[in-house]
């Protein structure tokens, strides 16, 4: 099925959801490709998390084939929320193993720029690993720049890794 991308919906999550979004997020920490967590995380650490989350302002979407939670992907206040980066958040999204390599994660991340006018995002970061090639190619094709690079600030699996940041200008919504 690689090359195929299977039809998905995408909505808002609710806390009922957060089994599937915690499964789908550790999955993600023994490759470490993709989380600075070393260890698996447990629902009752990620319920203060979920809760911070604002539907109209900051959100965290499930996307869904045939009613199964596939991957889930999330938009976060920068530097604190502090108010002058309102315009700007911080996306984070994360495929289940068992999709990974079919296009999901490009056409979700697509999704995400098209509701950024309507969020009043004006800026989208991406933050991943430097040897995170796939998150790389995929920001690449959907026009994020590379606006920084700090080198071995992380200890993933004994080694030491960077973190990308590259950014994606949003335009400001036309007048109606």
């Amino acid at each position: 099925m690689e090359g195929v991308v299977p039809e998905f919906e995408v909505r808002n999550a609710t806390e009922a959801d957060l089994p599937a979004i915690v499964e789908i997020y550790n999955q993600s920490v023994p490759g470490g490709w993709s989380t600075a967590d070393t260890k698996p995380v447990t629902v009752a650490d990620r319920i203060g998390w979920f809760r911070n989350f604002d539907p109209a302002k900051r959100p965290i979407w499930v996307a869904e084939i045939d009613g199964q939670i596939v991957a889930w992907t999330s938009l976060s206040s920068f530097y604190a929320g502090r108010p002058a980066y309102d315009a700007t958040a911080e996306i984070s999204l994360y495929i289940g193993t068992a999709y990974h390599r079919r296009g999901i994660g490009r056409d979700l991340k697509r999704w995400v720029i098209e509701q950024c006018p309507r969020l009043g995002i004006t800026t989208l970061l991406s933050m991943y690993f430097d040897h995170n090639d796939a998150t790389a190619r995929i920001n690449e094709s959907l026009g994020f720049e590379q606006c920084g690079h700090l080198r071995d600030i992380a200890v993933v699996q004994g080694q030491k890794r960077g973190l990308i940041i590259a950014a994606l200008r949003i335009p400001a919504p036309e007048p109606a």
